[in-house]
């Protein structure tokens, strides 16, 4: 059992003497007599101190002083106000204040006639943290600033009211009185300025600086369990006094403690007890009460243990304040004084006994050998940091041992939380299973642990009994837990002066109410925050939360609610004991199941804290990430140092539980970023047949040449899976971007041959890896494969994509030449095989502006009828409009797109553009020579009389330049295609040669007549013959006199406004140059009320005058 408290016996009073009040106040306790008398003892460090490890045996205490007149009868309560240094009395129903130095009476508090209890309180006391022990063992005194701001105050009740004094430094500040319902028997601070009276079976909030009182149980108030309890305690309670903390006086009262570890406060009420809230005062209804053995006399909290004493065996019980259990009991003959607090001391009538208490990782050891990991979990909870050494690392370690216990006994559920809650090794959880789940993995130790369950250490999990009633000589030897000093202590000797103590044993193990209530705190502080964080941003390092996560664990939930029902309702025989785990192999079937399905909640939880983890070291955090890592307190060696190996320890194990319970959930898993086993994972999916699971990972892994491999050793297999065919290749290609290149390339050549359509989906898809493809090397690509496919990937990047480039603009032109020579072979001219490709390329000629148009037209080949208006086009874009010209009316006779072509050019800015017409109007009146056949061939100007002498002359032209190589088609075989210039001509095309032509005087008529406008008239008259009749000229000369009318008319509607806009511009200046203003001696500026005299003015508008400094203020004025 464990040994919180040692009594130390340091004050005994002789025969004649009694022990009425007691009070301990740092190094002093105050003793006061039923005589009236005060003595005054000095308490020694090494016994006052309660975290010294090292102390040496107890000392009693030393009598300062005696003080035989102090009081003239009995000291009922005694009470210190520290800062203010005043020592305060309850004597003859009076209190009396004195001088805590000299012990002088200072004042009766004449007003607390008929005073019946009284309590003090200190805003120091109720500081946070606690303060550090100073060297010699004691609390250290708080800084002079602080005192001086410190009120404290003293609270009297007499009859019914609540008389309160207010000190600040060592000044009286204040007092009033508040009238209660009835006389309290019991006073507890919960707040500075709140006190909580306990009358005989009511309670009443008290709240002293609003001078308000509530009832506990009052209407609109959950009813509490201590109402209508019976009133009164056992008659042989006895006359008990305790100190002003929280005690009660008189027998028939309800007591009340402070827990400050929840900021709690316990009722007690005979049998009956609750919790309610020191905030908001309200009942806290998810902690149960205490089942007392007895009826508690008196009730006290001493850091960190709830202390009480039993009115019928005048008994000492140390509880644990969060489990309630019985942690040590004390029997004595007689007790009738408890002081609780910092300084913990109990009396009798005649001696006073102190609670030394043994180093509180004494006690977590003791605890941890008797096999009570519970209570050790509960004591190192409510401790602070400043009592034991590394903390944080030892209540982690015994959560651990805790969960490993738990699994142990079969309760797998339980474990996993506590293992998730305290972040526990990866490699340490999993240890507990069978290779099946956890492969190869290291269990971690440290250099010195030596774990032992429960009876191993030589004493079955029981201490020696101990001897606190006179001092005895304390060995002790140490171990480690978790890297913090352990001490096992054993106190030998006999027991004397009438104690006894009596052995309990812990119930946190065995209550089932108790470990319940412990099992769903861990419920509900893993599995809210576990759901709420699901989601987060992605890392590149470490796997991030996802909704595979989420969903997995909703599996996981309501597998646990299962869980928890047959937990409920199962018995204690039922729920399984260390004796039932034989080790990690022992476990297969149903319990290896369970056991699995519960690992997932700690394995989706873990993962989540290593992404987070990772996300803080690579920078990446996000503020949900901040706020998670600092809320739980985990640091980058938490896990380990190395994060990406327990990353993939986690991931593995969870791929190895999905595919023993649920082989579906594997694909979420593999499908997002994640650190499993290669190896591991394609043993385990080659095995299940997880084909489309394992491509996935492969994917997710960036490993994507195995998974192309795979795909197309199962696309040529003859087995009918979801993966047979191109089809899954092509998908996947699809997937690859420009970095992967090499990969796309090797394996979409069989796909592609098989059918074009799977170029089609793999380089133009609209997805941002198609676009990112090199769109150079993707043509060099297609060109041997498919022509046709490299037309429509060249299309794709001109007219979808818009590419710019003028490479691709060239070679999607080269690639209609050659298509079109290849189907002028097979079809005839007017076929739509022909003309399709045909009215491709002089779209493209028109609508682009990217491609090299002398490029093309040395390719164009000179003896092709197909290619006239293409040549047409190009000679346009280089600005030879009279060779363009020259095809419209020669080669293909259409005098109509003649016109169009030169209206289209005469409204640009390109250069030449104003005189087109006038060239095709030369070419119509004085045409030079003309090829005879399917072509024309520019040549130089010929005279009108050689035209008529050498009329049916005939010229033979030079061979044209062979057709240029396109960049496609260097990758080509040089048998698959042949030169465009080679392209034998077809039949019905006759040979070629020169001849004049006559003029074309009806269209150069019609020219005139249409455009006539746009040719000058004196240009037109020289080029027309002069036997041509003037009514022939009759529309020209209309139009072109219309439109040198419109223009004369245009200028002087333009002169006449101009001149109208001058003569009203000059009466504005004569109107300004009217006005004036005068200026006499005495006017003033309107703004700063001076006089203008010679100064520099500003004239506005308005006729107002100011000076030129005062104008910008004038000016804002008006504004306004």
């Amino acid at each position: 059992m464990l040994r919180a408290f040692a009594p130390v016996p340091v004050v005994e009073l002789s025969s004649k003497e009694r022990i009425q009040a007691i009070f301990a106040s740092r190094d002093k306790l105050y003793v006061g007599l039923a005589s009236g008398a005060l003595k005054v003892y000095s308490v020694p460090p090494s016994t006052g101190s309660s975290s010294a490890s090292d102390r040496g045996p107890p000392a009693p205490a030393k009598l300062l002083t005696t003080i035989d007149q102090f009081a003239k009868r009995a000291i009922e309560q005694l009470a210190v106000l520290e800062e203010a240094r005043v020592l305060v009395a309850l004597s003859d129903s009076y209190v009396y204040l004195y001088d805590l130095d000299t012990y002088a009476l200072q004042e009766r508090l004449h007003r607390t006639k008929g005073a019946f209890v009284l309590a003090t309180s200190s805003d120091l006391d109720f500081y946070k943290p606690f303060v550090t022990p100073s060297s010699d063992g004691m609390l250290s005194k708080p800084l002079a600033a602080d005192i001086q701001g410190t009120i404290s105050r003293l609270v009297v009740s007499a009859k019914k009211k609540l008389h309160c004094y207010e000190w600040q430094g060592g000044e009286l500040i204040g007092s009033r009185e508040i009238a209660i319902p009835e006389r309290p028997r019991s006073l507890t601070f919960i707040r500075p300025d709140k006190v909580l009276c306990g009358m005989v079976v009511e309670y009443f909030l008290v709240d002293l600086s609003a001078s308000t009182v509530s009832s506990v149980f009052a209407a609109g108030r959950p009813v509490g369990p201590l109402n209508g309890a019976i009133a009164g305690v056992a008659a042989n309670i006895g006359d008990i006094t305790s100190s002003a903390s929280s005690s009660a006086r008189r027998q028939g009262c309800a007591l009340a403690a402070l827990l400050p570890e929840d900021d709690s406060i316990l009722l007690v009420n005979e049998f009956s007890s609750a919790f309610l809230s020191a905030e908001t005062a309200e009942f806290i209804a998810k902690k149960k009460p205490i089942k007392w053995k007895d009826v508690p006399a008196m009730l006290g909290y001493t850091y960190p243990y709830l202390v009480s004493i039993a009115a019928n065996s005048r008994r000492l019980e140390i509880r644990s304040p969060k489990t309630y259990t019985l942690l040590q009991s004390i029997n004595f003959p007689t007790l009738s004084h408890l002081h609780d607090g910092k300084y913990p001391f109990i009396a009798s009538s005649r001696q006073i006994w102190q609670l030394g208490s043994k180093s509180f990782e004494e006690q977590v050891q003791v605890l941890v050998d008797q096999g009570q990991l519970d209570e050790a979990i509960s004591l190192v909870e409510g401790l602070d940091d400043v009592f034991v050494a590394d903390r944080t690392n030892m209540l982690r370690e015994l959560k651990m041992m805790k969960a490993e216990e738990l699994f142990m006994r079969l309760k797998f559920q339980l474990s996993m939380i506590m293992f998730s809650e305290v972040s526990a090794p990866p490699e340490r959880v999993l240890s507990l299973y069978p290779a099946v789940i956890a492969g190869v993995v290291v269990k971690p130790k440290n250099d010195d642990d030596e774990e032992q369950l429960p009876g191993e250490n030589g004493h079955d999990g029981d201490e020696s009994q101990s001897e606190p009633a006179s001092p005895a000589k304390i060995n002790g030897t140490s171990e480690n837990i978790a890297g913090a000093p352990k001490v096992v202590e054993k106190v030998n000797g006999n027991s004397t002066n009438g104690i006894d103590h009596t052995d309990s044993a812990s119930v946190a193990s065995t209550n089932p109410d108790v470990q319940r209530q412990r099992d769903f705190e861990f419920f509900d502080r893993f599995l809210r925050p576990s759901i709420l964080s699901s989601k987060a941003s992605t890392n590149g390092a470490i796997l991030k939360n996802t909704t595979a996560d989420t969903m997995s664990l909703a599996g996981s939930l309501v597998n646990f609610l299962s869980i928890g029902k047959n937990y409920k309702t199962a018995a204690a025989s039922e729920v399984g004991s260390v004796s039932n785990f034989r080790g990690p192999e022992s476990l297969d079937g149903k319990t290896l199941n369970k056991a699995v399905r519960c690992l997932l909640i700690y394995l989706i939880d873990t993962r989540r804290k290593i992404a987070r983890l990772a996300s803080v070291e690579s920078g990446t955090i996000t503020k949900e990430d901040l706020e998670l890592v600092s809320s739980e307190k985990m640091t980058s060696t938490t896990f380990g140092d190395d994060l990406t190996r327990e990353a993939t320890v986690v991931d593995t194990a969870l791929l190895r539980c999905y595919m023993l319970i649920n082989p579906q959930l594997v694909g979420p898993l593999v499908r997002l970023p994640n650190h499993c086993d290669k190896e591991v994972v394609r043993q385990q999916l080659l095995s299940h047949g997880k084909w489309s699971e394992l491509v996935d990972f492969y994917y997710t892994k960036k490993l994507h040449r195995d998974a192309l491999e795979l795909l197309k050793e199962l696309g040529e297999s003859n087995k009918m899976s979801e993966l047979s065919g191109p089809e899954p290749i092509v998908q996947y290609l699809q997937k690859l971007g420009n970095e992967h290149l090499n990969l796309v390339f090797e394996f979409a050549t069989g796909p592609i041959r098989m059918d074009e359509q799977f170029g089609i989906d793999i380089f133009m898809a609209n997805t941002p890896e198609a676009e990112s493809l090199s769109r150079t090397l993707v043509v060099k690509y297609l060109a041997p494969i498919s022509r046709v496919l490299t037309i429509k990937y060249l299309e794709h990047l001109v007219f979808v994509l818009g590419d710019l480039s003028p490479d691709f603009h060239n070679e999607l032109a080269l690639a209609y030449l050659e298509d079109i020579k290849t189907n002028a072979q097979l079809y005839a001219l007017d076929d739509e095989m022909l003309q399709r490709p045909l009215d491709k390329l002089l779209k493209l000629l028109r609508e682009s502006k990217q491609y090299k148009p002398e490029k093309i037209l040395g390719i164009i080949p000179r003896d092709s009828s197909l290619f006239l208006e293409a040549k047409a086009i190009l000679f346009s874009r280089i600005g030879e409009h009279k060779r363009a010209l020259e095809i419209y009316v020669f080669s293909m006779k259409d005098y109509n797109k003649a016109q169009e072509y030169c209206l289209n050019i005469y409204d640009t800015d390109a250069p030449n553009s104003k005189s087109v017409f006038h060239t095709l109007l030369e070419l119509y009146l004085r045409p030079p020579g003309i090829r005879v056949g399917n072509g024309y061939t520019v040549s130089s100007r010929i005279s009108s009389s050689r035209r008529s002498s050498n009329s049916s002359s005939m010229y033979n032209l030079s061979a044209s330049p062979p057709l240029a190589p396109s960049a496609f088609q260097h990758v080509r075989k040089s048998s698959s295609s042949s030169s465009l210039s080679s392209m034998p001509p077809p039949a019905s095309i006759p040979q070629v040669g020169y001849e004049l032509p006559p003029m074309n005087l009806e269209a150069a008529l019609d020219l005139l007549s249409n455009h006539g406008s746009r040719v000058s008239a004196i240009d037109a008259l020289e080029l027309l013959p002069s036997d041509i009749k003037m009514a022939s000229l009759g529309p020209f000369l209309e139009a072109h006199l219309r439109a040198t009318n419109a223009s004369v008319t245009r200028d002087r509607l333009y002169a006449s406004l101009l001149k109208a806009e001058l003569v009203r511009t000059q009466q504005s200046l004569i109107d300004l140059r009217s006005k004036n203003v005068v200026i006499s001696d005495t006017r003033v500026c309107p703004v700063c009320v001076k006089r203008l005299g010679n100064s520099v003015i500003s004239v506005f508008p308005n006729r107002a005058v100011v000076h030129y400094g005062c104008a910008k203020q004038y000016r804002e004025t008006l504004k306004q």
